[in-house]
């Protein structure tokens, strides 16, 4: 490679990440095109990188955010006396119980911490109610995905 042409790249990878900081949607179409031409010249490795890894993470969070919902609910089900709300935290789980059959992957499951959200969802429902709950999760992710009967 001669000077020319790495200054040339080296102008190309600029204006690249540029655009990145820029116009993000423009930055995708152009990765996606000269991923799908097998370019790997026009690829802004650093940043592309960095979008992969945050797109599994974001997934994780999404999932783990869903599970924290769904434990919420439940304990408010399962401890509270509030006739009045159920229909609608069992309508909530459902919507949750689709969120994650959407996201779920084999890899994903393998990363759910129940325990971590169950503090989370915990600390959330002691605000709302004066009720006791049990130290560790009472729920399986089994127990979590599992669909209410119909009414």
């Amino acid at each position: 490679m001669n000077f020319i042409d790495a200054t040339t790249q080296t102008q190309a990878k600029t204006a690249m990440s540029n655009l990145y900081e820029t116009d993000f949607i423009q930055w995708t179409e152009e990765q996606a095109k000269a991923l799908s031409e097998h370019n790997e010249k026009a690829l802004d490795w650093e940043n592309l990188k960095e979008e992969i890894d945050d797109l599994g993470k974001e997934q994780i969070n999404a999932v783990h955010s869903f599970l924290k919902q769904i434990i919420i609910h439940k304990l408010k089900l399962d401890y509270t006396n509030d006739i009045l709300s159920r229909r609608h935290w069992i309508d909530e789980i459902d919507d949750f119980q689709d969120e994650i059959e959407r996201r779920l992957t084999k890899t994903l499951l393998n990363k759910i911490n129940i325990e971590a959200e169950y503090e989370r969802a915990k600390r959330k429902v002691l605000k709302m109610y004066d009720i006791s709950l049990p130290a560790q999760c009472p729920y399986t992710f089994e127990d979590l995905m599992t669909r209410f009967p119909e009414q």
